[in-house]
This record gives C-alpha cells, structure tokens and sequence, in this order.
C-alpha cells in the first residue's frame, strides 16, 4: 500500500485501554499514514503503538504532556499534519468504536470532493446505551437549527474526514470545541463557514468493560459542557450570524455579486430552484434559447452596445423578502466594474463594506482590513462564471449555463439556466429586465415566499476610474 501525499488518518487517544495497539494495526491495515496523538496518558497503553512507530514507517505517535481534551488533541495533530503537507485528516476514536474497514470508503468520498467534510451516519447495533441514543437525537435536532439545514445527519459522530486548513480556521482560535464539545462545535462551525458536508453511513460498536472498552464521557460533566456549547452556538446564531444574513451580503456564497455586476453588463445567471415548483411567471421557455457564438441578429446590437463599456458605475438597492419577515431588508450600495480588473460592489447600508472579486477570487474590505472568505466551492463556481460574463466569454458561459431571452421591442428579458444542479441549488431562478442598453429590474426567487429584488439605478458617465477609486475599490 502505497502511503497518501494528502490524506492521513488521525486517532487522539487518552488513555484508550488495550484495544488502542488493536485499533492503530486496523487502521494501518486500511491506510497509511497514520497519526496517533497521545493526550496525556498515564495508563501505558501507547507503549506498544510507540514500539510499533520505530518500526513502522507510515506510523506516526505526537505526545502531548497533558491531557487537553479530544479537540484539542485533534488541532495539535492537523497542525502537525499541516506542517508536513498533508490537507485532510480522517479522524476516528481509538478504543476500536469506529469502523476501519470504512477508512478507504471515507477517503476516496473526500478525494472526490476535498472541499467537503465526510461526516459518518451511524449504524447502531444493540450495544448502544439508551440514554446516548436519545441524546444524540436532540442533538441532532439542535444542529439543525444552529445551521438552519440538515447538512449534518449526526453531529457527534467522530468517524469523519476534515479539509485540514478549513477545520484549523474555524476552530483552532476558539477556545471552544476542545472536549466532548470538539465533533458537534467542529461540524457547524465549518457549515456556517460555507464547507459542504457529504454523509455516509459508518457502523458503531460500544465494547463492554470486559471487551476492552474505555469511555471518559461523565453524563453529568459533558452533558453540561454541551448545553453550554449549544447555548453559545444559539446565541451566536442569533446575535450575529442571522441578522447578517438577513442585513449584510453573505460572501461565502458570491451570489449577490453575480447578479448584479451580471445585472448592469446585460446578462444574468438564472435557474430553477432545485427543490422546489418553478415560477411559471418567471421562466423563459426553451425555444427562445440564444445563439450566443455568433449572437442572434435580433441581440447583435444590444450585445455591441453592453461590449463597448470598459468601466461602469451605478447604485443599486437590493430588497430581500423571508417568509418569517413582513416587510424586506434593505441594502444600499454603488457597484463598479472594470473588465480588466474585476468587480467592486461597496456596500453602503446597512452596514459598509467592499466585496472585490477578481482572477484571485474573492476579497472582503472592511474597517481598512482586508479578509478572504473560507473556501467554498459555490463561490467558486458563481465567481468564476461572474468573470467570463465580465469578459464576454460567451462559449464559456455555454458550457455550465443554457442562455435564454425575449426582446419585445427596446424591452428585453434574459437568463442564464445552470445546466448542473449544484449550481440550481446556488442560484435560484433568476429574471432580468431592462430596456435598451439599461438593466431596470432583477428577481431572484428561490421560492414562493423568499425572493431578492434588485432595482438597479441610472449608470454614471462612461470614465475611466480615478487612481482614488482603483485604490480603494480594486486590489
């Protein structure tokens, strides 16, 4: 078996009992390398997997002097996995719970996708104490609310594969999510961060005592620590991460970006919502497709017209319909464009800031501090799509979207329909229109009740920017 460049498998392991030297040798089995973090232990049961690392090249033993707890034995491993060149990390428990023969399973599911977590969807037999079992269901249950969706199947888990740099960003400052507290606090946290999650199912063993089996977890202690956990997720929710959603561009998504540069250049990304009926209102049928390589001769001259801007400038006002909301959330703002540059959307209310997105993707300026966004693959894709609509890539733009459109004399409507549903699921159903050269009106509806509207304002003169405005508006 030749050992990964990328992926290695992780155990944290205080004082585990005799089944820890059982448990490294399975997963050695299955994977190489393999880093085993002692937390402290004072049980001796590392001595042989230390014996073992001496002669064993794809195993590895970090000690740490005191027991910190599981998430921060964790850290300590990725950042030493980090240092060493490798960018996901499969964790699983040392007492020989968590299934080595799903190692390779795991691995090839994050190689596949790395910018995703693997989470494991346990399969219970028997041994499972009851208390636990219904623990994990309110657990559950309290994910799904702090992360407003059900990516994640089971938060307590701890049979799961993690983009390295991604975990280390969300949680390796905190002071949090070092215990019990580490799997569920790690899970939604790179959830808020944008990270996808792909779940599959992991068979779960509880040993006895007499087996072997070791558990630290005090129902009372941890029980405690992760309602507190759950009470600083809620609130943070709440407090900060909601009403930012609600008030404030989201720029993991790089959604609001795409529309309204797309808006002002003419065109604009549109699709069904994935999961829900379509709009019959706000769908262009598909015999009015475009032929966009050459241009249809009915769009030749909108098209020339949109293609001799090199810079434009113009305000916007985007309105933000929820159905738990009765009246929209208002943002206000200026955007800018320069083709050889990219896009600046600087955010005026409720709260200011500047978006710039350009061929090094995505940056966030706010309070005269600049900031990158988490990686998240759907920026990705809406950011890469939003510079050839920039560029007038056309016969990029055909091979992700199908383009449709309706002139009615100077009045016209156009789309974009994603042709992947991922992409579907990003972006909404979309409608632009405008007349003559000027985008008026953009729709987004993602559903019957939850819908953006973007009124785009009169363009200013046709200038080149200042230095000033390159300065503080371009990078």
């Amino acid at each position: 078996m030749s050992p990964s460049s990328s992926h290695l498998v992780l155990i944290p392991a205080y004082n585990p009992g005799p089944r820890l030297l059982t448990t490294v040798a399975e997963a050695l089995g299955q994977w190489r390398p393999v880093l085993v973090v002692v937390d402290g232990s004072t049980d001796g049961s590392h001595g042989p997997v230390v014996e073992l690392a001496g002669r064993e090249s794809g195993l590895t033993v970090l000690e740490l002097p005191h027991n910190r707890g599981k998430g921060a034995a964790v850290l300590a491993g990725l950042h030493q996995a980090v240092a060493q060149g490798y960018t996901h990390a499969l964790v699983m428990d040392a007492d020989g719970q968590h299934p080595a023969a799903s190692i390779a399973e795991f691995m090839a599911a994050s190689q596949h996708r790395p910018e995703a977590m693997v989470l494991g969807r346990p399969i219970f037999g028997p041994d499972i104490p009851v208390e636990r079992l219904y623990g994990r269901k309110l657990s559950t249950a309290l994910v799904h609310l702090e992360t407003l969706s059900r990516a994640v199947a089971d938060p307590l888990c701890g049979f799961r594969v993690y983009p390295a740099r991604a975990l280390l960003q969300v949680l390796g400052t905190r002071r949090g999510g070092r215990r019990y507290d580490f799997d569920t606090e790690a899970a939604v946290r790179l959830c808020w961060a944008g990270v996808p999650a792909v779940n599959l199912p992991a068979p779960v063993r509880y040993f006895r005592r007499e087996e072997g089996g070791v558990s630290h977890f005090r129902y009372g202690r941890d029980n405690l620590r992760l309602a507190w956990m759950h009470t600083r997720l809620l609130a943070e929710l709440l407090l900060r991460r909601l009403p930012a959603r609600l008030g404030r561009l989201r720029p993991t998504a790089g959604m609001m970006a795409t529309l309204l540069v797309a808006a002002l250049l003419g065109v604009l990304p549109a699709s069904r919502a994935a999961d829900s009926a379509p709009d019959e209102a706000s769908v262009i049928q598909p015999d009015l497709r475009l032929n966009v390589t050459p241009p249809d001769p009915g769009w030749r001259d909108l098209f020339a017209d949109i293609r001799r801007r090199a810079t434009v400038a113009a305000p916007f006002e985007e309105h933000r319909w929820f159905p738990f909301r009765k009246k929209p959330v208002v943002l206000t703002g200026e955007v800018r464009i320069d083709t050889a540059r990219g896009l600046s959307l600087h955010y005026e209310q409720p709260q200011e800031r500047t978006v710039i997105i350009d061929d090094r993707g995505m940056l966030i300026r706010e309070r005269g501090r600049d900031s990158s966004p988490p990686a998240d693959p759907r920026a990705r894709v809406a950011d890469s799509a939003l510079l050839d609509v920039l560029r007038f890539d056309f016969a990029a733009l055909a091979d992700r979207f199908e383009l449709y459109g309706r002139r009615d004399g100077p009045r016209w409507t156009m789309a974009l329909v994603p042709r992947a549903r991922d992409i579907r699921r990003t972006l909404g159903n979309i409608m632009v229109e405008g007349e003559g050269d000027r985008v008026r009106r953009i729709q987004l509806r993602r559903s019957a009740t939850e819908r953006v509207d973007i009124l785009v304002g009169e363009p200013g003169p046709e200038a080149p920017f200042s230095g000033e405005e390159l300065r503080r508006y371009f990078r």
